[in-house]
């Protein structure tokens, strides 16, 4: 029998925490609404001509409302749950007398390879390469104790951005140009135009055009992702992710409301008046400092507030927890019907419909999510991105495997 073989299975409902999918769910939620006025076309114009895209959203209310409520918040959360699910995963396996590290890796790279694709051909926001690249590195942290993986999270999440920030991208704003211009140089490499109008590229542009960013999307992402530090911010917000799955194995973390209502009042104490001052910058002034100080506290304080509420609310958990179970199936058919409905390889309709109407049909979309999650796993075990991961992941199970506990 192969040592792979009682890993394949993935876990039975039974031995899930449910309020952590339920989480995983939300955040899918507000990640949705996060990413809806880029679908739009807001992230591909300048601030001048956002105001033709709101419908009937004014440019300062839109501003209050994404600043102060979603921008980063979400993926704080879900990067989050990408830690504490890495703490469990790694235990359990080992427990099973299984190489964690090693199906840890492979595991890995199989994500990087489905983040690359999707990051490509379908979303440039894509956030699965990061978190892959990422977790490489999670093992690394594995063996510090919780007071000192407390710290390194701290000084990862915000020392580093903060004297980033000012010693790079305010005092040598060209930093990351010779990355862009490698991109620039793969995008007319495949036959794209330089000065071509993004815009019009998404919205419009046909199946030539996604050559252009297949070949060169890459950069630009990874460009963006170095330019508002959220490679430090997301590792950070791992890290103390790790922390609360250590808490979660210890059975001190659900239930605990004590350590809960600190966290979500010390993360609201800061999140609160740091944001204030956030809600007044262009929307994704990402590398201004109350966005770097205050995003995580903000997606902390979500996250306890969450798990405070949802015990008492079964059906929502529920719902929600369906979603949160297919979280790589549902982030990547967001991303393929948006594609659809926004692209010029689909309807072409970025730019056609306002902001308004977008956030009302994406609330429509997140309850048919939460039907077809549910239909689907009552016939499955899980979404079917999430088999072909475990699949490709431990491949090399050949016979019938036992039932694996909760990841």
């Amino acid at each position: 029998m192969s040592k792979y073989a009682s890993l394949i299975v993935p876990a039975a409902p039974s031995d899930r925490f449910t309020e952590i999918d339920a989480l995983r769910g939300f955040a899918l939620f507000g990640i949705l609404l996060a990413n809806l006025p880029n679908w739009v076309g807001l992230g591909a114009i300048g601030p001048d001509r956002m105001p033709e895209l709101m419908g009937s959203i004014s440019l300062p209310a839109f501003t209050v409302f994404f600043n102060g409520l979603l921008d980063g918040k979400f993926y704080t959360v879900f990067s989050l749950l990408f830690g504490l699910g890495f703490s469990l995963q790694l235990d359990r396996l080992e427990a099973k007398g299984a190489d964690g590290l090693a199906i840890f890796y492979r595991r890995m790279a199989v994500l990087l390879l489905i983040g690359l694709i999707h990051l490509s051909f379908i979303w440039s926001g894509d956030i699965l390469t990061a978190y892959a690249l990422l977790g490489f590195a999670l093992p690394f942290f594995r063996r510090l104790s919780d007071r000192n993986l407390l710290f390194t999270a701290a000084v990862i999440l915000f020392a580093i951005p903060l004297l980033g920030v000012w010693l790079l991208n305010m005092r040598n704003p060209g930093w990351l140009n010779p990355l862009w211009e490698g991109g620039v140089f793969l995008w007319e490499a495949a036959g794209g135009d330089r000065d071509a109008d993004y815009f019009e590229v998404l919205a419009h542009g046909g199946l030539r055009e996604l050559g252009w960013r297949a070949a060169s999307e890459w950069a630009f992402n990874l460009t963006d992702k170095l330019d508002t530090w959220r490679f430090a911010k997301v590792l950070g917000t791992m890290l103390l992710g790790m922390w609360a799955g250590r808490k979660l194995v210890r059975g001190e973390l659900l239930g605990n409301r004590k350590l809960l209502w600190s966290l979500f009042i010390g993360g609201m104490a800061i999140s609160v008046p740091v944001n204030w001052i956030y809600i007044q910058q262009p929307p994704h002034a990402q590398t201004h400092w109350s966005s770097l100080i205050g995003t995580a506290p903000a997606g902390i304080a979500y996250a306890a507030g969450f798990l405070l509420v949802i015990p008492h609310l079964p059906r929502v958990c529920s719902a929600l927890a369906a979603v949160g179970r297919m979280a790589l199936t549902n982030y990547l058919l967001t991303s393929l019907v948006a594609g659809f409905v926004f692209y010029g390889l689909g309807l072409g309709m970025m730019g056609t419909i306002m902001l308004d109407v977008t956030y009302v049909g994406g609330l429509i979309f997140f309850g048919l999510m939460v039907i077809a999650s549910k239909w689907w796993l009552a016939g499955h075990q899980q979404g079917p991105m999430e088999a072909l991961w475990r699949r490709l992941t431990y491949r090399k199970a050949r016979t019938e495997p036992a039932v694996q506990p909760a990841a």
